[in-house]
Parts: C-alpha cells; sequence; structure tokens
C-alpha cells in the first residue's frame, strides 16, 4: 500500500561563452599615448595639439587611470588580443560553469482501492556563473561583472486520485514552488578599489554593493558595467486543481478548474553606482577621442539613481474547463472543449509604480519644448499623461517604500489600476479529430484546431518601478549632470530642463494575445518497421505584445525636418507628439503572425539501430516577433511585415540510437566492451533572417538596397592580417536611403549563415550487485567541432565600422561525462 522513490542527480558542467569580440584601445593609448591614430588630441584646456599627440602622465587624472586600468586587466583576459587601434581586436571566450542538484522523493499510498495518495518533493540547487553578467545584454560587455546565479528551487505536490466509481473518477492536486534566486557579483573585478577610482558619489544610498564601479561607455569602444545591475528576484508560485472523468457510453467528460497565486520580489537594478558617458558629441571639454576624454575625467554625461528599489508583485489566475472525447464509431472519435480563464494583471502590493496614460495627456497642459529639445521652464505640467497604480502607496507599505509620499511622487496622480489595464475573461475553444479510413491501424488522418491564450510575463511590469518625473521618479530620484569632470560630478553642469528620460509604460487596453493554431496530418505504418507522417501545421497570432516608443515622430515629419539646412532642424524631442517626453515604450498587445509549414517525419523504433528523421519547410511571419519589438515607424505595420526573428525556411533533424553488436557474448573483455549504446542527434537549419540598416540624420533605418550579390565569396570572407574575423555581408551593396524617403530594403529581406550541429552520446549500464547498477556516459556535443558563425544582432548597421562581419559563433565542441547510480 507504501510505495516511495527517492532518486539524486548531479552536474558539473565546465564550458566556455561564445566566443565575442570587442575593440579595446590599445597599450600605448592607456598610457596617453595617441601617436598611434590619425585623429588630432586636442588639450581641452589650450584647444591645441597635444605635442605628438600624447598626453601628459601629470594630466591623467586618478579616476582616468582606474578607467585605463579596466581596459588593461580585460586586455589581459582576452582570449587573444592585437595591440593595435582596429576594430574587435580582443576576442573573449570566459569560462562558464555550471553546477546543479536534484533530489527527489516520491511517496504513493493507497489504503483502498479507490483512493490513491501521492506526494512529490523536488528540491534543486542551480548554480552558473556568467563572466559577462546575468541578463546584461549588450553587445559590446566587457567581463567585468561575473556573476553567481544562484537560485535554489524547491517543490511539493500533493495529490489525490478518487475512483468514484468504475465510470467517474477525481482529482486534486495542489502545488507549491517557490526559488531563492540571487545574481550577486563574483570576484574583484567590479569592485572600484580593483582600479583606484576615486571620484565621490552623488547619494549616500548604502545599496547592496555601493562599492561597486559605475556604468562605463567610452564611445568606440567597450563598455565595462558594475554590480549595480545584479537581480534579486525570488518567486513563490501556488496552485490548486481538480478535474473529474466521466466515462458515459461513447463519450470521456472531463470537467475541471485551476487557481493559481503567484509573488515574485524583485529589484529594479537602477544605477545607484552611477553611469558615466565619456563621447565626444557634445562635449565642450572632448579631446576629440572619447578615451582620452575618459583619461583625463572630462565626461559627456554622469548620471546617478537614489537607490535601488524594490518590487512585491503579485498576481492571482481562475481556470476552468470542459471536454468531451466522443467516439463517433469504430474509427472515428472527435474530441471538443472550451476553456475559460480569468486573467488578472500583475500588480505591485506597494503600488510603487508609473505609467504613461495617453487618455490622460492634455496638449493643453503640456510643456512647451523649444526647438533645440530643451523646455521652457515652468511652461506646463511636466508630467502630464503619467499615473500612479492604484491610490498610491498605502500607509503599511511605507517602509518598503520611504519615498511614496514624497512632493514628486504626489505630483504625479493616482487612479490606475493596480496592473495598469483591467482584468480579462477570455475562452479558447478546441476541437480534433482522429480517423482510420480502412479500418485498421496501418493508416490514420489526424487534424485539430484551437485557441490558445498566452499570460503577458511580468516583464511587462518590472520597468514600471523606474518611471517618472527625474528618470527614475516618482519614487526614486536620480541626478544627471553634462560635461563635467569624474572627479567631481556634481561640478558638472546642471542639463537645461529636458524631457523625462525613457518611460516604460502600458496600455491601458491592453489584451491577452492569442493566437489560433491548426494542424492536419496522415500517418502511415510503412514495412520494415518504419512510422511514417506528412503533415501541414499553421498558426495565426492576434494581439501579441511589442514594445514600440509611441512617442517617436512620424516618418513625414522626420522627413520634412531633415529637408531643411542643418542650421534649422529642430531636435527630435520638438518633433514628438507627446511634449515633454522622449521615448515611451509602451507594451501594446497589436502584433500579428502567420507560420505555414510541410512537416515530414520518419522513425524506426525497432531493433538494434532506433532512427527518426524530420524535415519542416517553414514560414513564419510577423510584424512583432518578441515581447519588447521596437520596430521602426511603429504605426505602419505593413512595413514591419517580414520573416519573423527565429524563421529557418528549411530545418532537417535525425536522431538515432545504435546498440553497438560487438562483443555480444559479454563473456570475458565483453563484459567491459560490449553492450554499448552509441546515440545522436544532427541538425541542420538554414540562416536568421537580417534586417540591414544605415545611419541618417533622420536616425538608424533600413538601409538602400544597391542590387548585386549581397553576400561576399568564400575568397573574400578571410582576411590574413585578422584571423578570427569572418565576414559576410558586401558592405558595397548597402547606402543609407535619401532622407526623404525610407530605405527599399525590406524586413529580413537577407539571410545569415547556416547551422549545422552534430552531438553523439556513448554510454553502458554494468551490474555491480543485486539490483545496483551503474551507468557510465560520455556525450559530446557538436562533436566535430563545427564552426557555426552567426551575427551578434538581426539588424547589422551598414554604416558601423566592421560591417557584414560574423561577430559571434556559437559553443565550440563540449564533453560532458556523467555516472549514474540506480539501486
Amino acid at each position: 500500500k507504501l510505495f516511495f522513490f527517492a532518486g539524486e542527480e548531479w552536474k558539473k558542467i565546465r564550458r566556455f561563452t561564445t566566443p565575442a569580440l570587442r575593440t579595446l584601445p590599445t597599450a600605448a593609448m592607456r598610457s596617453g599615448d595617441f601617436s598611434g591614430i590619425s585623429t588630432v588630441i586636442r588639450d581641452p584646456l589650450t584647444g591645441q595639439p597635444f605635442p605628438g599627440n600624447v598626453i601628459p602622465a601629470s594630466r591623467i587624472t586618478p579616476d582616468g587611470r582606474a578607467i585605463a586600468g579596466i581596459y588593461t586587466k580585460m586586455a589581459g583576459q582576452a582570449s587573444s588580443y592585437t595591440d593595435r587601434a582596429i576594430a574587435n581586436n580582443a576576442l573573449f571566450q570566459e569560462e562558464n560553469p555550471f553546477d546543479w542538484r536534484q533530489d527527489l522523493l516520491r511517496l504513493d499510498y493507497q489504503p483502498t482501492a479507490s483512493h490513491r495518495l501521492t506526494a512529490r518533493i523536488l528540491l534543486d540547487n542551480y548554480n552558473l556563473t556568467d563572466p559577462f553578467g546575468t541578463f546584461i545584454s549588450n553587445s559590446s560587455s566587457l567581463p567585468t561583472i561575473p556573476t553567481n546565479r544562484k537560485r535554489p528551487g524547491r517543490n511539493i505536490q500533493l495529490s489525490h486520485s478518487w475512483t468514484i466509481s468504475s465510470t467517474l473518477v477525481n482529482e486534486f492536486k495542489a502545488n507549491a514552488s517557490w526559488n531563492g534566486q540571487r545574481v550577486p557579483p563574483e570576484g574583484d573585478l567590479w569592485k572600484r578599489d580593483t582600479y583606484g577610482f576615486t571620484f565621490p558619489q552623488l547619494f549616500d544610498n548604502n545599496d547592496r554593493f555601493e562599492d561597486s564601479i559605475p556604468d562605463l561607455t567610452v564611445g568606440g569602444y567597450a563598455t565595462a558595467f558594475g554590480a549595480a545591475r545584479s537581480l534579486v528576484s525570488p518567486t513563490t508560485d501556488f496552485q490548486f486543481s481538480d478535474h473529474v472523468n466521466w466515462l458515459r457510453g461513447a463519450h470521456n467528460l472531463k470537467v475541471g478548474g485551476l487557481v493559481v497565486r503567484n509573488r515574485k520580489d524583485q529589484n529594479g537594478r537602477s544605477l545607484y553606482a552611477g553611469q558615466v558617458d565619456f563621447n565626444t558629441g557634445g562635449n565642450t571639454r572632448t579631446t576629440g577621442n572619447a578615451f582620452a576624454d575618459a583619461l583625463l575625467g572630462n565626461f559627456r554625461t554622469y548620471s546617478e539613481a537614489q537607490y535601488d528599489p524594490m518590487g512585491f508583485f503579485r498576481f492571482w489566475q481562475a481556470e476552468g474547463f470542459v471536454s468531451d472525447d466522443w467516439r463517433v464509431s469504430r474509427n472515428l472519435s472527435i474530441e471538443a472543449g472550451v476553456r475559460y480563464t480569468w486573467h488578472m494583471p500583475m500588480y505591485t502590493q506597494a503600488n510603487n509604480m508609473a505609467s504613461f496614460d495617453p487618455a490622460r495627456y492634455d496638449p493643453a497642459r503640456a510643456v512647451t519644448v523649444n526647438r533645440n529639445g530643451t523646455l521652457v521652464p515652468n511652461s506646463g505640467d511636466p508630467y502630464d499623461g503619467l499615473v500612479r497604480a492604484g491610490e498610491g502607496v498605502p500607509q503599511d507599505e511605507l517602509f518598503r517604500v520611504p519615498t511614496g509620499n514624497t512632493a514628486i511622487a504626489l505630483a504625479v496622480p493616482a487612479g490606475a489600476p493596480r496592473g495598469f489595464y483591467p482584468d480579462r475573461h477570455v475562452f479558447a475553444p478546441r476541437v480534433s479529430f482522429a480517423w482510420t479510413p480502412t479500418g485498421n491501424s496501418e493508416t490514420s488522418v489526424r487534424g485539430g484546431v484551437g485557441l490558445f491564450y498566452d499570460r503577458p510575463e511580468g516583464n511587462l511590469l518590472f520597468g514600471g518601478a523606474s518611471n517618472g518625473p527625474v528618470n527614475n521618479a516618482p519614487y526614486v530620484l536620480s541626478a544627471r549632470y553634462e560635461n563635467g569632470n569624474l572627479s567631481a560630478p556634481g561640478g558638472g553642469s546642471v542639463p537645461a530642463p529636458a524631457p523625462l528620460g525613457q518611460i516604460d509604460s502600458i496600455d491601458p487596453d491592453l489584451k491577452v494575445p492569442r493566437s489560433w493554431n491548426w494542424s492536419l496530418s496522415v500517418q502511415r505504418a510503412l514495412p520494415w518497421g518504419i512510422f511514417a507522417e506528412i503533415g501541414y501545421v499553421g498558426s495565426k497570432g492576434q494581439d501579441l505584445l511589442r514594445q514600440p516608443d509611441i512617442n517617436q515622430p512620424s516618418f513625414d515629419v522626420l522627413a520634412a525636418n531633415a529637408a531643411l539646412p542643418v542650421a534649422q532642424r529642430a531636435n527630435t524631442n520638438f518633433l514628438r507628439p507627446y511634449k515633454g517626453y522622449s521615448q515611451i515604450r509602451m507594451r501594446l498587445t497589436d502584433g500579428d503572425s502567420s507560420y505555414h509549414s510541410l512537416q515530414v517525419y520518419l522513425s524506426r523504433r525497432t531493433g538494434r539501430l532506433r532512427w527518426t528523421a524530420s524535415y519542416t519547410l517553414g514560414r513564419a511571419r510577423d510584424n512583432a516577433s518578441g515581447n519588447g519589438d521596437n520596430p521602426e515607424d511603429y504605426l505602419n505595420k505593413s512595413y514591419n511585415w517580414g520573416p519573423s526573428d527565429f524563421d529557418r525556411k528549411h530545418v532537417l533533424v535525425g536522431t538515432w540510437t545504435w546498440q553497438l553488436p560487438f562483443f555480444k557474448e559479454q563473456q570475458g573483455l565483453g563484459r567491459v566492451l560490449g553492450g554499448w549504446e552509441l546515440s545522436g542527434i544532427g541538425r541542420y537549419q538554414t540562416g536568421a533572417p537580417l534586417t540591414v540598416t544605415a545611419d541618417t540624420s533622420i536616425g538608424n533605418r533600413r538601409a538602400d538596397y544597391l542590387g548585386g550579390d549581397p553576400y561576399l565569396p568564400d575568397s573574400q570572407r578571410f582576411d590574413p592580417a585578422s584571423p578570427g574575423i569572418v565576414r559576410w555581408l558586401n558592405p558595397a551593396v548597402f547606402a543609407p536611403a535619401p532622407e526623404g524617403r525610407r530605405g527599399n530594403s525590406t524586413r529580413g529581406q537577407f539571410r545569415g549563415p547556416s547551422l549545422q550541429i552534430w552531438d553523439f552520446s556513448l554510454r553502458k549500464g554494468f551490474a555491480v550487485a543485486g539490483d545496483v547498477k551503474v551507468q557510465v556516459q560520455a556525450d559530446l556535443f557538436n562533436i566535430f567541432n563545427q564552426k557555426n558563425f552567426r551575427f551578434s544582432s538581426q539588424t547589422p548597421n551598414s554604416s558601423a565600422g566592421g560591417f557584414g562581419q560574423l561577430t559571434a559563433i556559437a559553443p565550440p565542441r563540449n564533453v560532458q561525462l556523467g555516472v549514474r547510480l540506480t539501486f
């Protein structure tokens, strides 16, 4: 009556990151010697060139030496480094170890023939070291913030199955899962003291990693990130479900429901350690080179947040369903059903969020924007259109949000729904059939169609804690200075009143994304134990998520502005429809998609050699491939219609498992050499779609395609003088479009290189004693060490240095050894 099962699994994976190319200043430049480049380095105090293009050592500030020290450390850490003033002169392939352990206990207790109780406890520990920092997506980042992603997970599931009668069964489940995810930095590369930074910070924030280096951007060179981006995000999830199966004649009826409660606490990752940008554009103290500016400490901008906010995110969800599996006849069955879901938007317990609502924006109350992009002081409501969640921070939550009742917070009106859009109630019908036309099981026809909904993820809301009047306000203040020196950031000039920084917002009418999925296939049993299937699979997505800048000026407005003499052109912020704001990245559910595919599948699952082979000829199109898509000219949805980012026209996959026939007798030496099993997976797929862009006075937009072969021939793809760099696209056939029209290239018009990869696994089981067995296994991923080069971005910029280069590569060969003990 009582059964139990216990297991434990360990993984220790030692691997390396995907190779990444970065641009570093040379050793001479790091000491102040710029004689190796053509740019004239001028003394910002006199406006005259430094003699010999060399900055005297006495002029390099302590913080400038610290910045140089970061690049020196990185040059020494790089897998390869060319000490020349060229793009992508450093290659990084860092250790990326992963340790994982899982413990499982399952208990089954059957007190009577009608009742069965089951308990399952799952404990796992996830420990990943990411040398470039977890959740830092930047194509020029350096490994200055290696993080240790710790995610201990726990799961407990209790279930009760009750056989009420021979035709009626009820099953109840209660599930609780939680993880304590923490992503702290490792080592000392993220610390100020490692490099000797001395500049004072603007706020005494006392946050977790206040001794971190700032986020550091140097125009033309790789970017260094600090520990302020470290994540804390423990999550707890409770689920309770119940369903009933009722057999009645030719019908199998199912009725059930589900209730979910989810809690997640996550920090806002505001830049409380500072963010400094060295850039020559607009810098009144520039030398003419951004890194030379950094040596002198002359920044373009410096920003710093007051502290790192926490959001305590919560939601409920409830579902109910009914379905009927109807055996219409001996060779035809139909299943039909419908699922109802109550979607509650995720909200914060403390209501410490703000969003932009276009309906609350009143042009008559808006600020006045000058043609240079600055604001006329005291000309209007700088928070016009902003709204806080709920009725503001509750009294009993002020200990979590100490700035909840400040004057700036209260200047933004409250009253939005706590999750910024209303609850949704949706119904999802589905129907499918199975038919054996010949009356036997050798041939069958299957098909179905159904509507599926996808709950918007929590990332929609997580950015809302950083919205408001002064960058991170209303609940977190920040400060910003321009054209100062890093030795005293607050001594820089206070920027003229300017539009608010980027606002992350949620459409007040947000819907639940949905898709209609359908398929029709024919299955056939062939001779020699082969099973074949050919089918058509398709889908249509509606109300898909994307996050465009709803405050981008229209193309016609930008083109008209670009047609003016340069001196008369207005700043982009003057042209925006919502005055007083820069970008407003709003989560919208107005995206569409379509997918059509021919899918062929063959398999043989008997004998010593078992295999499968599948081929897909697919076509995926959309105008929103990801939840955060920010397309050019977002209102022109047809202009942004094209191949999905994940579209691969041809995909061929084969798998096999071969019980090796050698030493089958298992006698003597055969006990060791016999009984081995070899399995593997081979995959080939065509390349990812690419949308080529170019820089214009209107901004980065789609490029003009001039005709000719867009791909370089094999003879021009490799340059012996630059080992490790592979060229793919031909720069000669692309150019910026004239400012009066859009580029003639289309979305996803070009393709990156294909992918080909082979994985093998060799294993054997040994009987030790009684029921004790040991299995040894060797897994070889990418066994032939195929170099699968790819682009680091699917929107390569034809105006950028190194355009057309394949700057990323899929993981190289990786070997994994394992031992499994069962008893």
